[in-house]
């Protein structure tokens, strides 16, 4: 991967969502064989963001054939569209069905590192009883 860039800037999720050198969760769905996480969502939320997938693959530091290539593995996964093409301009927009997607994984991850903030919570109680 000669072309991904070293910089790669802040998680556009929310706080605490991503977490790589900290405890907490990272959830990875598998619909249909196939697996949708915390980077392809990201990347997901980006294109929603910013209207355009050459852009969000900017942000996060890989090519835009590299973005094309893991967001059409989300896509496989369902039977509706999550993403399409602007009229008569560049850019992409997310579908209502995409959207809806998007709100319910970033739903359950909320739900998933409030739940593991307790699960830490209570194993360092225990830690320090004994």
């Amino acid at each position: 991967m000669k072309n991904r860039s070293t910089h790669i800037k802040r998680s556009s999720l929310p706080p605490n969502l991503v977490n790589e050198n900290d405890n907490g969760v990272r959830i990875k769905v598998y619909v249909q064989g196939h697996m949708i996480g915390a980077g392809k969502m990201e990347l997901f939320h980006l294109v929603a963001q910013k209207g355009s997938i050459r852009s969000a693959a900017k942000s996060m530091g890989m090519s835009t054939k590299r973005a094309t290539l893991l967001l059409k593995t989300i896509e496989e996964a369902f039977p509706t569209p999550i993403l399409e093409k602007k009229r008569g301009s560049k850019g992409t927009i997310i579908t209502p069905f995409g959207k809806e997607l998007l709100e319910r994984y970033l739903k359950l991850s909320i739900q998933l590192s409030n739940e593991s903030k307790d699960f830490i919570s209570w194993v360092a109680s225990k830690q320090t009883q004994g």
